[in-house]
């Protein structure tokens, strides 16, 4: 049969383990609680832990930073000088949870520009003063990881148009009007998505 005596060295306000490191008072304000404490026996494991802890925090920040960010609604600049096409495709884009800029004058869409802040820039190509082609380059100058789609009836000619005087631009995404509301949702939804996964 052990002794607690022989385990325990008598404190005058209690006993104290020197193996379980607890200490157990008589004190009536301390009455049944063991108070323990953690030891850091080397500075290897103070680094260690402190480092540890640094990492958790450093991790929660980014997982915070990704929630935020896939919360926010992603914006889209629409570029196009018939105020009426602007209008629907807020509307629409709006309906579909995405925060919509639009705007009818390319050059103040151009002075009103934001570099990474929008997540797609839909523009119409026929404009005054700037035409799509035109807006679309100096935008890449100012940001060139922002996703631009052109939104016109004739593809194949401004396709070869762009060839001959804005080979610069390289392959550009193309959106053929007429187009549904559903069908504009269901390609802007995929073109976001994809710039994400890209991103």
């Amino acid at each position: 049969m052990v002794d607690i005596q022989e385990l325990y060295t008598k404190k005058s306000s209690g006993y104290y383990s020197e193996s379980a490191k607890i200490f157990v008072s008589h004190d009536s304000k301390y009455h049944d609680e063991i108070i323990t404490k953690p030891h850091i026996h080397t500075r290897e494991e103070y680094k260690h832990t402190s480092q540890y802890r640094l990492n958790q925090k450093i991790q929660q920040e980014e997982q915070k930073e990704l929630y935020n960010q896939t919360r926010r609604k992603r914006r889209i600049l629409v570029v196009d000088d018939e105020p009426d096409v602007c209008m629907v495709y807020q509307i629409v884009l709006e309906d579909a949870g995405f925060e919509c800029i639009p705007y009818t004058d390319s050059v103040k869409a151009l002075q009103g520009f934001k570099r990474n802040y929008y997540d797609l820039i839909l523009l119409d190509i026929k404009m005054p003063v700037l035409n799509g082609f035109e807006l679309c380059t100096k935008i890449i100058e100012l940001d060139r990881s922002v996703h631009i789609v052109f939104i016109t009836a004739s593809e194949e000619y401004y396709e070869k148009f762009r060839s001959q005087h804005f080979p610069e631009l390289g392959k550009i995404n193309y959106i053929q009007k007429p187009i549904g509301n559903e069908e504009l949702v269901q390609i802007v939804h995929m073109i976001v998505a994809n710039s994400i996964t890209m991103d």
